[in-house]
């Protein structure tokens, strides 16, 4: 009697334990469950505002990149060497403007101004009287005392109340001298300007303003809101200035057709001022709207809290039932896979946590046996990674090994090389100048001023070969001025004298030192095709550009000449004392590949040479000076 009740004390006191861990576990899993939707919602509201402001980065983007486009259109004016207001014509003038004016964003025409303000040249034409001043308009005027760049705000034109936009940048003319203001006038209304901005509407409720300093909407997605003042609290002045970025909260005013009565609706309001103009874009749209999907997940979690609680509900009933058996039977199960027999598998009983406990050992089961499987399996892969990896190592060796050999090899070419201009030029200077300082001994009645000339113009001649010798073998600006300087210097002496135009652009990499290895392999490699181009091309013109990144140094050459047949070239190529463009063309290559550079070139016959080599750099091997 006394066992029984034992029993039944113990068999209540397991289900008292058991709904008391289930309701602590239940509880623990709802907080968890609330403080997890708490942050998806968060997080569900900072990805909506998150949205707005990467609509307003990227229409800010692609209006600063139109902004920028048009501005150097303007400048190309100035750099198309056709500016002088002196000379008595307009002509070329009118030429530049109208070149610039074509596929430009100035839908109301481009003009030129003096320094006094007065309109020389206009096209389209609109203005016929060009001793028309405008000094009075406000960005004229600013342009005019600061020569500086300026994008003006909105701008009203008096009498006619027109609204327009000034972008002014300086006029200089064909000798870079200041002379002036170049002008482009935009009409914020032109179908065009708009399109090419892509204010698309996205919504009736939503829109996208373009914003100036003083809070005007120049243009907007919704047109109604062109021209119209949008500057509470001066806020858009107040960011566009602090250059800042921002979400935040504001009211939508919307006027009804019949009356001035309005209705004020929270909206969220995300701002992002350009970077080329005083302007800023404003992606407006309902809190509602913005919220409807955070809105939506609240109701969502709360409805699945619900459903969590009464689950739990319907489990603690079930576990409350019959669970000493299953559990018996568990243990069991768990003794044998303790003991390492994974053949047999773990009872399962019923649904409930007791089956799902069951079913977890059993998975456990079957992952242990998958496991000892995949282990034996990941052993065999691994030696046959271990033998790819050693091959692959055997592999470096030789690559390596093939380097050295290169290096090698173009070390004893120079050395030859060197040794056959001694021999050729230096050496046979040197043995006129004994000839004739031993005729000078043997007949020193007949020396003259003509024959101490023409040795010491012999000894000038072999030192001159030195000198060609020493600076082919270590160009001296390579070290002391660095590579832009060498660069140029090797244009003005391979170019100059057989009246090839050449351009360089050096701006990316002018106050710029690198390793001393990537500078000399850089020179040697540009010097190779400097001198191909001055030797075979027949060229008019070269292009000599540099780009620097954080990641990489880029180099390209482009000639105007003859080009030539690059698989037949580059195949075969051709014996020494012919053509040895094939040879330097394999060498620019090596010397590429020892940077760990690529190296490309393009060529047709007829249609000139275009060389590219990027090598990589890291920030350490850069350095300004």
């Amino acid at each position: 009697m006394v066992s029984l009740v034992d029993r039944r004390e113990k068999k209540g006191s397991l289900r008292k334990r058991l709904t008391l861990f289930i309701i602590i576990g239940i509880s623990i899993i709802l907080l968890t469950f609330g403080i997890a939707s708490h942050f998806i919602i968060q997080k569900s509201i900072d990805d909506s505002l998150n949205e707005k402001l990467i609509l307003s980065r990227l229409i800010r983007n692609n209006i600063d990149s139109i902004l920028r486009e048009n501005i150097t259109r303007l400048y190309d004016i100035s750099l198309s060497g056709r500016v002088d207001l002196s000379d008595g014509t307009l002509d070329p003038e009118k030429e530049a403007i109208k070149t610039a004016y074509r596929y430009s964003l100035f839908t109301d025409g481009i003009f030129l101004l003096d320094r006094g303000g007065n309109i020389v040249v206009n096209y389209p034409e609109r203005i016929r009287d060009t001793a028309l001043n405008i000094l009075s308009i406000e960005p004229v005027g600013r342009i005019i005392a600061s020569g500086k760049p300026i994008v003006s705000d909105l701008y009203t034109v008096e009498p006619t109340q027109k609204k327009v936009l000034y972008v002014l940048v300086p006029l200089k003319d064909k000798n870079g001298i200041e002379v002036g203001v170049v002008g482009g006038q935009i009409d914020p209304t032109n179908p065009l300007f708009i399109q090419k901005l892509g204010l698309i509407d996205i919504g009736k409720n939503e829109f996208i303003d373009l914003v100036d300093s003083r809070g005007v909407v120049i243009t907007s997605s919704n047109r109604a809101r062109a021209f119209t003042q949008c500057n509470r609290d001066n806020f858009f002045p107040m960011v566009i200035s602090a250059r800042e970025e921002r979400v935040t909260r504001c009211h939508i005013c919307h006027e009804n057709g019949a009356g001035k009565a309005r209705d004020r609706h929270e909206s969220i309001l995300a701002f992002v001022p350009l970077e080329t103009a005083p302007w800023g874009i404003a992606v407006q749209e309902p809190r509602d709207d913005v919220f409807a999907p955070a809105i939506k997940l609240q109701k969502t979690f709360l409805f699945l809290g619900l459903i969590f609680i009464a689950t739990f509900l319907v489990l603690t009933i079930g576990i409350n039932r019959s669970i000493v058996d299953p559990l018996k039977e568990l243990i069991r199960g768990t003794d044998r896979i303790a003991r390492g027999d994974l053949t047999q598998p773990v009872s399962l009983h019923g649904s409930d946590e007791i089956g799902v406990l069951s079913q977890s050992f059993e998975t456990m089961r079957t992952r242990l046996a998958e496991s000892r499987e995949s282990l034996r399996r990941y052993n065999l892969e691994l030696e046959s990674r271990v033998r790819e990896r050693t091959q692959q190592i055997h592999l470096s060796q030789k690559r390596s090994a093939y380097l050295l050999k290169k290096i090698i090899s173009s070390q004893e070419e120079e050395r030859k090389r060197i040794g056959r201009h001694l021999h050729d030029a230096t050496l046979q200077d040197l043995s006129a100048v004994i000839m004739q300082i031993d005729i000078c001994r043997i007949r020193p009645g007949e020396i003259s001023p003509g024959k101490i000339d023409k040795i010491r113009e012999i000894v000038l001649s072999t030192w001159d070969g030195v000198i060609s010798i020493i600076q082919n073998l270590r160009p001296t600006l390579l070290d002391d001025l660095g590579l832009t300087a060498a660069i140029k210097s090797l244009l003005d002496k391979h170019l100059r004298g057989k009246e090839i135009d050449y351009f360089v652009n050096t701006a990316g990499v002018k106050d710029m030192r690198f390793r001393p290895e990537v500078e000399i392999t850089l020179f040697r490699i540009i010097q190779e095709a400097i001198i191909n181009i001055a030797r075979h091309a027949n060229a008019k013109n070269v292009f000599l550009l540099f780009s620097v990144t954080q990641e990489s140094l880029s180099v390209e050459v482009e000639d105007d000449g003859e080009g030539f047949d690059m698989s037949s070239v580059l195949s075969h190529p051709p014996l020494d004392g012919i053509d040895r463009r094939g040879l330097g063309l394999l060498g620019m290559r090596e010397r590429a590949q020892l940077l760990g550079g690529k190296f490309n070139i393009c060529s047709q016959p007829g249609v000139g040479t275009t060389l590219n080599l990027c090598v990589p750099l890291t920030s350490v091997e850069v350095k300004h000076v």
